[in-house]
């Protein structure tokens, strides 16, 4: 498994940086690659509640449905690819209160198969690690502009 990880300091309380995050209408606002996002069941979101995204990534389409396997609010939500997606992957973000504000982490683990296979894996550690430090950078200026 191929794993990266990026971390960024939002300047707002962990609670209003959580639920921006969490919301599942406003992902794409800070996800550059993402084209859709749905959450099953609508509402509020636990362990077992199931995100599908289309995203793009190297100039490719991907279909992926994660499911909760951690759910604290405020602190840490975990996920893992459901069987049916493109990519087998696992991922966790965490909020961490500082005295600036809130500390983001978001790490990834993918599974590397189909065509990516064949793909160097530096290159894509490299790629996924810059996509998650656009996200970020993305999620902290909108909430940094936000009253």
């Amino acid at each position: 498994m191929l794993r990266y990880d990026s971390s960024i300091i939002i300047d707002r309380p962990v609670e209003i940086v959580f639920e921006y995050m969490q919301d599942i209408d406003r992902e794409r606002e800070w996800q550059p690659n993402l084209r859709e996002a749905e959450q099953l069941p609508k509402g509020e979101p636990g362990v077992g509640t199931r995100r599908r995204y289309v995203s793009e990534f190297m100039g490719k389409r991907f279909e992926n449905v994660y499911v909760n396997t951690i759910y604290e609010p405020n602190r840490r939500v975990t996920y893992k690819s459901a069987r049916e997606s493109d990519t087998q992957a696992e991922g966790e973000i965490t909020w961490e209160p500082v005295d600036s504000g809130t500390r983001v982490t978001m790490r990834v683990s993918v599974e590397v198969g189909g065509l990516l296979r064949f793909v160097p894996k530096s290159l894509i550690t490299s790629l996924g690690t810059k996509e998650l430090e656009d996200a970020l950078a993305r999620a902290k200026a909108r909430l940094e502009s936000s009253d």
